[in-house]
């Protein structure tokens, strides 16, 4: 039997914060010229595949997750994963807890998009209830609300979130053997010069084939099958993981990016990933923004 989900918050704020050292993402999305841009209701612009063509709106919803350090000489570091997401009510940045394990909180610093030199402000903090097992992979989940209107008088550029409304699908309805899209910043891609001051997060854009449940709940599993290579998925946790559903627009085929879930963890060597399903973050966000604790 799935198990109910319960959602816990706290009071959370966070300044912006002014970003000194230089950073570049390889790979990042055009964004429309709007503070906020919701994606998942818009099919992407080429039929390529994604790992050999990776310029798609709903892409730049993937950001990486750095830290501030009180170290002058390195400022800025990190690794993991995360998303942007939002609904009719508010903004969320959203990953895997176990990504801020031994870190604070408070020294997170998340940038909307690759042009941004300010990081998004945030004002609440939502977990889900300890109720079970500490072992449940599906509690693996970490969303932050965005202070959506301190960013449009600080935000000095436009962010991409996932609408979980109309752009999010349960893993429970995809079938077996059909292609995922996992996108996120592989630790083995994060370049950093130190005398340049220079931090540089790579995404990168991995096919993947959906293999099925796992034995945990409302967790599931997916073979990567892709053109990219990488020694290890180390820094792949809280990437969201896509699947491009089929539709008709306007008399012509066309394919919606559906958010199915998100990856918490996976190994190079199996060539497995484990993801929560995309109907637990719906629902996370659904009580987050109902106010539902």
């Amino acid at each position: 039997m799935s198990r109910p989900i319960t959602c816990y918050q706290s009071s959370f704020q966070a300044e912006c914060a002014t970003k000194e050292w230089r950073t570049s993402r390889c790979g990042e999305s055009q964004h429309s010229e709007r503070n906020c841009h919701l994606a998942g209701n818009v099919p992407p612009s080429s039929t390529q595949p994604l790992d050999s063509h990776p310029v798609h709106a709903f892409e730049g919803v993937a950001r990486p997750v750095i830290f501030e350090h009180p170290d002058e000489a390195l400022p800025y570091w990190g690794k993991g994963s995360s998303m942007l997401l939002a609904n009719s009510k508010h903004y969320f940045w959203l990953t895997a807890s176990h990504v801020l394990k031994n870190t604070s909180v408070r020294s997170l610093r998340i940038f909307p998009s690759d042009d941004s030199r300010i990081s998004l402000p945030f004002d609440e903090q939502y977990t889900i209830k300890a109720e079970w097992s500490e072992d449940d992979d599906y509690r693996d989940i970490f969303a932050l609300r965005i202070n959506i209107a301190e960013f449009e008088i600080s935000g000095d550029a436009p962010l991409t979130a996932q609408d979980t409304e109309q752009g999010l699908l349960p893993a429970e309805e995809l079938a077996v053997g059909v292609e995922l899209w996992v996108i996120g910043y592989p630790a083995e891609r994060t370049e950093i010069d130190y005398e340049r001051g220079h931090i540089r997060n790579s995404r990168v854009v991995i096919r993947a084939v959906y293999q099925g449940p796992s034995s945990a709940d409302h967790c599931h599993i997916a073979r990567v099958s892709s053109s990219i290579r990488l020694k290890s998925f180390d820094g792949l946790s809280g990437s969201p993981v896509f699947f491009l559903q089929p539709a008709v627009l306007a008399g012509q085929k066309v394919q919606f990016p559906r958010l199915v879930g998100m990856a918490i963890r996976g190994t190079a060597s199996s060539n497995l990933v484990h993801f929560i399903s995309g109907k637990i973050i719906g629902r996370l966000i659904a009580l987050a923004s109902d106010g539902d604790t």
